[in-house]
């Protein structure tokens, strides 16, 4: 993020279809307070530079993963057109609530959708005079915490909605999810899927229970691993064999000869990398029956509070930290309570005092990235002064965890 000029936090948060399918992400972005707060009369200019420098100059699909990215327009962006810049198939305009809907900003709509580019309206609250943005837009959003869900069934009733896409914002709960569905929405953005559903009797997968004795084995503590163990687990299991072999001989190790051997691959990756990597593998049979994106933001956890830690000096150990952010949804991997999930573990002190009892040195920086993670920017910036990291390194080490993740092949 070379020559970012503006001191601002950057998020970005899942959107989801039917059946929990990712759709895109919403790009979000805010001002420290040392850089002045968005909502006055610099918002458009501050605006306009992070949306250029830190997602066009790097590319919003190395964000993204090739998925769409919704990102808030103001009155002044849409008649700049600068969402012009950007390839209409990785974008999509988010018009927010506070524009007016006056000649020059319809005419500059109408020009984005006449060049292809999709519309959508942002914590929609309808009067008459939206009809034309309305027409003009292919995504309408409500925010459920904005607006009961009842007043905006109500409020569906007094426009023409048809072949809009409806999009379900603030979804916390799986109940909030279930009654946007039967309204007709079809898009959801919210944390209710990152919430583990406790069943107090629930029998494990046979690749579940692969899974958890291969991290039991990786999280001994102990300085060597048993390589003949964790190869023998690996290759009982063919989903986990293919993905490790698929990672190894991929292009980010650039081997010149194909590796076929299991044994083998654990030997170029190397203890402190094997652990690693049989983490995410591990993780991603865990999470087999669970949307990918689980698995992604633990990924990015991991490696964000890694590097963050780095920066804060913090002397705790790279691999606790890794731990502590890539366990940090276990209990909805696996349907259970924390402490259940991690039982039979030997983690670090400081990783159960984070996961479990929302404590110790790791906790504030797992608390951080779950804030970002959620836009609390209030939260984000207590945290940031207490950490004594600003806006810019915080949204660098975000962006690289994530052009990390996104590199990695599942």
């Amino acid at each position: 993020m070379e020559g970012l000029v503006l001191d601002a936090y950057i998020a970005r948060q899942p959107i989801f279809k039917k059946g929990l399918k990712l759709f895109a992400y919403e790009l979000l972005f805010r001002g420290s307070s040392t850089a002045g707060d968005f909502l006055h009369a610099d918002a458009d200019q501050a605006t306009s530079q992070v949306v250029m420098e830190s997602f066009y100059s790097r590319g919003v699909d190395s964000i993204t993963g090739g998925k769409p990215a919704f990102i808030n327009f103001t009155s002044t962006l849409l008649l700049e057109n600068v969402a012009t810049l950007f390839p209409k198939d990785q974008l999509i305009v988010e018009i927010l609530e506070d524009v007016e809907p006056t000649a020059e900003i319809i005419k500059a709509c109408r020009e984005l959708n006449s060049l292809g580019y999709t519309l959508a309206m942002d914590d929609f609250v309808y009067r008459p005079e939206l009809d034309p943005l309305i027409e003009l837009s292919k995504i309408i959003k409500f925010d459920f915490l904005l607006s009961a869900p009842r007043d905006i069934a109500e409020m569906l009733t007094t426009f023409n909605h048809k072949g809009k896409v409806l999009l379900a914002e603030k979804i916390e709960t799986d109940e909030m999810y279930d009654f946007a569905a039967d309204m007709g929405f079809s898009l959801f953005q919210g944390y209710f899927f990152s919430k583990p559903v406790t069943v107090a009797t629930k029998a494990l997968s046979p690749l579940k229970l692969s899974c958890i004795s291969l991290l039991k084995e990786i999280s001994s503590g102990d300085e060597y691993l048993d390589f003949n163990n964790m190869a023998e687990a690996i290759r009982t299991d063919v989903a986990l064999s293919y993905k490790l072999l698929r990672l190894v001989n991929s292009a980010f190790f650039g081997l010149r000869k194909e590796v076929a051997d299991i044994m083998r691959a654990m030997t170029i990756l190397g203890t402190r990398e094997i652990r690693k990597w049989v983490y995410m593998i591990t993780l991603s049979g865990l999470g087999s029956d669970k949307p990918d994106e689980i698995v992604k933001m633990s990924m990015i956890r991991g490696r964000f509070l890694e590097s963050l830690s780095k920066k804060c000096a913090r002397n705790i150990s790279d691999e606790a930290v890794f731990q502590t952010g890539l366990f940090s949804m276990l209990d909805v991997l696996m349907d259970m309570p924390m402490k259940s999930a991690l039982e039979g573990m030997n983690l670090a002190d400081e990783v159960l005092a984070a996961l479990i009892d929302n404590s110790g040195p790791i906790y504030d920086l797992l608390d951080l990235v779950i804030s970002l993670e959620r836009s609390d920017w209030f939260k984000v910036e207590s945290l940031t002064t207490k950490l004594n990291v600003n806006a810019t390194v915080l949204s660098e080490l975000y962006l690289e965890a994530v052009t990390w993740m996104n590199e990695i092949p599942f």
